[in-house]
């Protein structure tokens, strides 16, 4: 059961993403019979062409995560992978409540005798790289943009992102930086707050040793993402509009970080984002419409991975493994 502290958090959580969500609609409200009209008039294929790239994107994360499990000396197949991840998504998105997807995923990546620690570590390390994979694809589409680019706010943030992720590799290889972050760590008590901030740096800094996983993850992320960012391309252009893939790709990743904000799966935050940094390229019916078909990908996938977490319960496949 849940103890108030996290019945808060899913209270805030649900109450920022219905809370997000039910603002757009209602600012959008006037536009409502033209965005359904613009979803009516759109070219299925093209949907259909999106969806399939998204599929394949989760394939290449489960991908990942296999590359990042071996790592850790964890035998697991590109099979069980693959449900782990669209488990994951499931529980983002569907399931409110204080267990996210990435724990989930770690607790049944422990099934069969599997170390728990390393399973926890490798789901960390997961979702870690993913997100420097987003920064590099920024930084490339921001050179390559060489101020084309006419929202500022954007090339601001994506700075800022950089500027974050360049001090985050140093902060996690330098091992006189590590001995510090230990100490400060160390003092942090309130809610085993720094013992937990301790564990997690350290599954960082005892991966610079080694190279070979991380970037054959890397490369792996970087491939994927691009998938789901020529997904959104196409499902711009299967509403009629030609939106950049550059422009796609230096704004989707920022729309990806503020998506982090506590919400369910990012519910509501995604799609305010995609709309504030899209409506100047796309307009804001069609800049809604794209994030109402990037939603309903999302449903899709955490509706299959629902049916593998049903199914495990159904099988016995998790029965030694239940979550508290």
């Amino acid at each position: 059961m849940m103890n108030m502290k996290d019945k808060i958090s899913v209270f805030l959580r649900i109450i920022i993403s219905f809370g997000l969500l039910g603002l757009l609609f209602w600012f959008m409200r006037n536009e409502v019979r033209g965005i359904w009209s613009i979803i009516l008039a759109s070219k299925v294929w093209l949907i259909a062409a999106a969806g399939g790239f998204i599929l394949v994107n989760v394939a290449m994360l489960a991908c990942r995560l296999k590359i990042i499990f071996l790592g850790e000396n964890l035998k697991i197949n590109l099979g069980e992978s693959l449900q782990l991840t669209f488990i994951g998504y499931f529980f983002n998105n569907f399931m409110p409540t204080a267990v996210g997807g990435d724990i989930v995923k770690a607790h049944y990546a422990a099934y069969g005798g599997r170390k728990r620690v390393q399973s926890y570590a490798s789901v960390f390390m997961d979702r870690f790289i993913g997100l420097y994979a987003f920064l590099v694809i920024a930084a490339i589409a921001l050179v390559i943009d060489q101020g084309r680019f006419q929202i500022e706010a954007v090339r601001s943030m994506v700075f800022f992102l950089l500027f974050l992720g360049v001090a985050g590799f140093m902060v996690a290889t330098n091992k006189t930086v590590a001995r510090f972050m230990e100490r400060f760590f160390t003092r942090l008590k309130m809610f085993r707050f720094g013992e937990h901030l301790n564990a997690a740096y350290n599954i960082v800094h005892d991966y610079r040793n080694r190279r070979g996983v991380i970037v054959q993850a890397f490369l792996v992320s970087i491939f994927a993402q691009c998938l789901y960012f020529t997904a959104i391309y196409l499902f711009f252009l299967s509403l009629g509009l030609r939106v950049s893939l550059g422009n796609i790709f230096l704004i989707m990743p920022v729309v990806t970080f503020i998506s982090m904000i506590p919400s369910v799966g990012g519910l509501g935050v995604r799609e305010g984002a995609i709309i504030t940094f899209f409506t100047p390229l796309a307009g804001k019916e069609t800049a809604f419409a794209v994030s109402l078909l990037l939603l309903a990908a999302l449903i899709f996938i955490s509706i299959i991975g629902g049916v593998v977490y049903f199914w495990w319960g159904l099988s016995g496949h998790g029965r030694k493994n239940k979550l508290s």
